[in-house]
């Protein structure tokens, strides 16, 4: 079958998407979180690829009455299952005027994509402002999340250290396998990058707080050095369970190591940057801009579609970036008196136009739509954990004294610890145990968390960075699930 051309055919069917989209924005604070009806495997074998296709009208029936419905709420306002946004209302428009125009956002030039690059310069310009970092030292580049842009970080940070350290240019002469990476908690998408770019997950060395200690830090970078290696130091600001920062003071004697040892300083601040939005929180992000680099996601709590994130850089550290990430060809020359192509600065020869949401969204709510946002979803996270320590420990065992910011790490409480004997059968058992809860919270429909791991213990996490939350709407509602749900694995 043609591709359907027939313009009220099309007009209707956009009609009734405008339609849905609208209902599903009014209703999804009241929608179960988890799908109203999954669909099975055998259901989707039935639609598959046929010879002669089905048709618009047809393929939309089947996505409004099959596929839609198997979708979970994650944009509602009680989805803590991972750490991610919902979609503001701007963001939402703008990304819809984005698939209408379907812009290839590769080029910076003065004539045919003029209009995306200014939009994608002040939009980028913006954010940087948003994070209280000064637009004349740092560059944000737009990727598609954490995974791209600690990509471009270890890759910047390779061919920096090559050049600085050895005088080779790792992106014309190949890696010769002298780079290391120390961190503190790193994210999992720094040993993917490890991996993809050849420095091995083995060489990613995992510190812990150790990395605070300036005396522990000081010899390690000197042992290196004596080994004829260049370092690397990625600094987690908000750790995925728990959202907890380096020590007040840290991040600045880590910075004055790096500069006097050589070593390139990456900060991984994919939510914890936004601290910075709210003068309640930026303390815990102070020192971002000492970084040489820095990981921010949007579709976290700048509250934009999946997928959208930022890789920012000092400016002086552009060129570096360039030789990594350039693509040549005659149709894609640079244009003098214009914005390097975003293409050459980042992994992508395609790229979505995310940057019209990024800019609708922070020319609609500006930096006090964000801090509150910030301030609402942290003030919720302090309330759980609070509860939780205070009123039902009971029911809950929070596995951090504090909560710094927006995410809550905790188990159903277990009974008295084992013999140590018994210690490996008991894990297991309370993994399982834990596990179970989790189902059992999430089968309730009214919020989403995930299973995790924090200090060898199985645990149960809680991420707030939804537009939506609202303490007065949603805090009872999910009190009284934690509540239900605690009761009936209670020892």
């Amino acid at each position: 079958m043609s591709i359907d051309t027939t313009k009220d055919i099309l007009g209707q069917i956009l009609a009734q998407v405008a339609e849905h989209a609208r209902d599903h924005h009014e209703a999804c604070e009241q929608l179960p979180i988890l799908p109203a009806k999954p669909v099975s495997a055998s259901s989707m074998a039935a639609l598959g690829l046929t010879g002669s296709g089905i048709g618009l009208e047809a393929t939309f029936q089947e996505l409004m009455s099959t596929l839609v419905p198997s979708l979970p709420n994650s944009v509602g306002p009680r989805y803590f299952s991972l750490v991610t946004g919902g979609v503001t209302p701007a963001a939402l428009v703008a990304d819809w005027l984005t698939t209408v125009y379907d812009q290839n956002s590769i080029l910076a030039t003065q004539n045919v994509y003029s209009g995306q690059t200014q939009i994608e310069h002040q939009a980028c310009e913006m954010f940087v402002s948003l994070l209280d970092l000064p637009t004349t030292q740092f560059r944000a580049i737009l990727t598609t999340g954490s995974t791209a842009s600690n990509i471009e970080a270890v890759a910047l940070g390779r061919q920096w250290l090559g050049a600085t350290k050895f005088g080779i240019d790792y992106s014309q002469d190949g890696y010769d396998g002298q780079v290391v990476v120390l961190t503190n908690r790193a994210h999992a998408t720094v040993y993917k990058a490890a991996s993809m770019l050849g420095i091995g997950r083995k060489q990613v060395h995992e510190m812990m707080g150790h990395l605070e200690d300036e005396g522990v830090l000081e010899s390690k970078l000197q042992e290196l050095a004596r080994q004829g290696k260049a370092v690397m130091v990625v600094l987690g600001f908000g750790e995925v369970n728990t959202g907890i920062f380096p020590r007040p003071g840290a991040v600045q004697r880590i910075a004055e190591l790096c500069r006097q040892h050589g070593a390139f300083l990456h900060i991984d601040g994919a939510f914890g940057a936004f601290a910075r939005c709210s003068p309640s929180y930026a303390e815990l992000a102070d020192g971002l801009e000492l970084a040489d680099s820095i990981t921010v996601c949007g579709h976290k709590w700048l509250n934009v579609p999946y997928d959208c994130g930022f890789f920012i850089v000092r400016r002086d550290l552009e060129r570096d970036l360039e030789r990594v990430f350039s693509s040549s060809a005659a149709y894609l020359k640079p244009v003098p008196g214009v914005p390097t192509h975003p293409m050459n600065l980042s992994i992508e020869n395609s790229q979505r136009m995310r940057a019209l949401a990024v800019w609708a969204t922070l020319r609609a709510y500006g930096r006090a739509g964000y801090q509150k946002i910030v301030e609402d979803n942290c003030r919720f996270a302090k309330t759980m954990h609070h509860w939780m320590k205070v009123e039902r420990p009971d029911l809950w065992t929070v596995l951090e004294e504090e909560c710094p910011l927006n995410i809550v790490v905790f188990q159903a409480t277990s009974p008295p610890n084992k013999p140590a004997a018994e210690e490996e059968k008991e894990l297991e058992a309370e993994a399982r145990r834990q596990e179970a809860v989790v189902k059992a919270l999430n089968d309730t429909g009214v919020a989403a968390f995930s299973g995790t791991v924090w200090k060898s213990r199985p645990a149960i996490r809680a991420a707030i960075s939804n537009w939506r939350t609202n303490i007065g709407k949603d805090w009872e509602i999910v009190r009284k699930v934690l509540e239900t749900v605690g009761e009936q694995f209670k020892f």
